[in-house]
């Protein structure tokens, strides 16, 4: 429909002006529910230096000449409001709507980087943040068909490490230890680190452990793994009901080279971070001090501050790590994009990654061979995204040079509590699997206030689909760049932009389905078309379904999604409420008002799955 609508005004534009326009610019109105598009004459204007509203006055009454096509045609100062004849419409609609939302393979690999949890952390409010964007994107990417790699990259290292290790040997209880290993552990990290704060002979027991540990003796090796192991599938247990699940959980102890065991199946370490210190310095990009830390000094029209790779005692810090875990990811898979879903507080330093990586040429996709490439898809694409080349001032540049793999740091801001900001150490915290049974009992609340006829076994299901369902999509629908205040009243909501309320219209839609013993045919469609403004205004939003998919893609921004969902629901609802379906006597019109139903609830299906929110068959 635009494709033919974007030929009209360009035949017009050539009989009028003799202007060939190569692109046909047509916008979305104000008023959607009105018009169907908005173009603007601006440029035309500047081309034959005359008035954008003398133009647009001749471009109207030539379109409307066009009525096979246009129904009305308004100006609005130098913009053409547009509606298309609705016959149209419904012929997009039958021809697009079987393959709404796909698209070709795509030969390209996205590594995403998200989750981060830490051994013997427990999983708390804040992790409703960067796992459930991350999962979303990544199912977004596999919809698209992306080959998509996913990591948690899981904190498994550090004085916190040490300090679990020197408790458990002081305080062990194995058994507390197999019923829930992160509560035990973060409970031996507390005591811990009150003890030593009377106790200073205990930072000795810290170091002394550590240098055990990283000299492999068998029983601390033991415990690491058994730490580690058993905190990935506590907290995994947790994630899953949230549906979030990465491909690996890669510890940054995995790039010290130690000889620690693989939790998991992955490939093995190559380049550990004591070589990629020393490539560094070998290519002038880090210098090596006098005291034996080594850093890096960025050229001054960065901005960016200087850092510390390598530690006067030849420790590494984070730096090192996650500059390790990025020539691993391009060496190990033929990446055209690596995506970080972190929190914004690690904005400097990831901008530090991305300098240093660009700037060793690990991105580069035609040297890919020498890093001994060997998983994923070979990429024949070039990527647009927003990057950082290394010949300009990182903080404004907007452009990435061809041929680059893309490094993208989708930040989001912080969730806090109404009672203040979050303190693990302070237990001013909600934990995760508390807020997710507290989302279910109050689900089940809500629906007992409205229904009573549900078995156990149903209310349970039910209480679990839409509690979860609403906290989650209470957070996905805000930007992921904007801070969050976590109120049960606004998150549990039925009503408005809820998750609840788009289920509660997906399961109105299926039950006139399932009332009309709906079966598609397209042949007693021929001849029928749209003749109500809420047929065309729903099929219009089922047709941008595609389009947000791309927007939500190349911004990485789950809430695009989730703002289609509500426009959709709306649509629909406007639709349920004003247009017979079910009681239609004309055949023809009845089968392509349940068509619409059926697309609209295929749409809806599927964007959910892509933010990984189940749908009910009943509310």
């Amino acid at each position: 429909m635009e494709t033919q609508l974007q030929s009209v005004i360009q035949e017009i534009v050539k009989e009028l002006y003799d202007i060939t326009l190569e692109v046909v610019a047509l916008q979305v109105p104000p008023k959607k529910d009105l018009w169907d598009y908005a173009f603007g004459c601006f440029e035309l204007a500047k081309i034959l230096k005359r008035s954008p509203l003398e133009i647009a006055e001749e471009l109207a009454s030539a379109l409307r000449k066009k009525d096979h096509v246009i129904s009305d045609v308004t100006i609005a100062g130098p913009y053409l409001n547009i509606r298309v004849q609705k016959g149209l419409f419904t012929e997009q609609f039958l021809t697009s709507v079987s393959s709404l939302g796909r698209q070709e393979p795509k030969h390209e690999t996205i590594f995403v980087d998200y989750i981060g949890t830490n051994v013997g952390k427990p999983l708390h409010i804040g992790h409703m943040c960067t796992p459930n964007q991350g999962q979303a994107m990544i199912n977004l990417y596999k919809y698209l068909w992306y080959h998509v790699v996913s990591d948690s990259h899981i904190g498994d290292w550090g004085i916190i490490f040490w300090k679990l290790i020197t408790a458990f040997l002081l305080w062990w209880d194995e058994s507390k230890l197999e019923k829930d290993a992160v509560n035990h552990l973060f409970e031996l990290y507390v005591k811990v680190t009150e003890e030593a704060e009377k106790d200073t002979s205990l930072e000795d027991a810290f170091r002394e452990n550590f240098k055990k540990l990283s000299g492999g003796e068998r029983e601390f090796v033991d415990l690491w793994k058994k730490f580690t192991k058993s905190s990935i599938d506590v907290m995994q247990t947790q994630l899953d009901r949230l549906h979030i699940r990465s491909d690996f959980n890669i510890g940054e102890s995995f790039y010290e080279w130690l000889g620690l065991p693989k939790i998991e199946e992955y490939p093995d370490l190559e380049f550990d971070m004591k070589s990629i210190v020393k490539e560094l310095i070998q290519k002038g990009i880090a210098t090596q001090n006098d005291d034996g830390s080594v850093g890096v000094i960025f050229p001054e029209d960065t901005k960016i501050p200087s850092c510390i790779l390598q530690k006067r005692d030849g420790s590494h810090g984070y730096l090192a790590s996650d500059l390790a875990a990025i020539k691993y990811r391009v060496t190990n898979w033929d990446l055209g994009m690596i995506v970080y879903y972190v929190d914004v507080r690690q904005k400097l330093h990831l901008r530090q990654c991305f300098w240093i990586a660009d700037k060793a040429w690990w991105l580069d996709s035609e040297n890919s061979e020498q890093w001994g490439v060997s998983n994923g898809i070979k990429s024949n694409v070039i990527p647009t995204e927003v990057g950082i080349d290394k010949n300009v001032n990182l903080s404004t540049s907007n452009e990435w040079q061809r041929g680059k793999i893309e490094l993208i740091h989708a930040s989001n801001g912080f969730i806090s509590l109404k009672e203040g900001a979050m303190s693990t150490r302070k237990w001013r915290i909600i934990k995760l699997d508390v807020l997710l049974d507290e989302a279910e009992s109050r689900a089940k609340e809500i629906i007992l206030e409205k229904r009573s006829d549900f078995s156990p076994e149903q209310l349970a299901e039910l209480s679990r689909i839409i509690g979860i369902g609403a906290i989650k999509y209470g957070y996905l629908k805000k930007s992921r760049e904007t801070d969050v205040v976590f109120d049960w009243d606004e998150f549990m909501t039925f009503e408005g932009n809820s998750g609840p309320y788009i289920q509660y219209a997906y399961v109105r839609a299926r039950k006139i389905l399932q009332k009309a013993q709906y079966a598609w045919s397209r042949g007693i469609l021929e001849g029928v078309s749209f003749s109500l403004d809420e047929e065309v205004d729903l099929a219009k939003e089922v047709l941008r379904f595609h389009d947000v998919l791309l927007e939500t893609k190349e911004k990485h921004m789950p809430h695009i999604l989730c703002a289609y969902a509500y426009s959709l629901t709306k649509s629909f609802n406007s639709f349920y409420t004003t247009v017979p379906v079910i009681s239609e006597e004309q055949g023809a019109v009845k089968e392509l008002r349940l068509h619409l139903v059926q697309a609209f609830t295929r749409v809806l299906f599927d964007v959910f799955e892509i933010l990984g929110i189940e749908m009910p068959e009943e509310m």
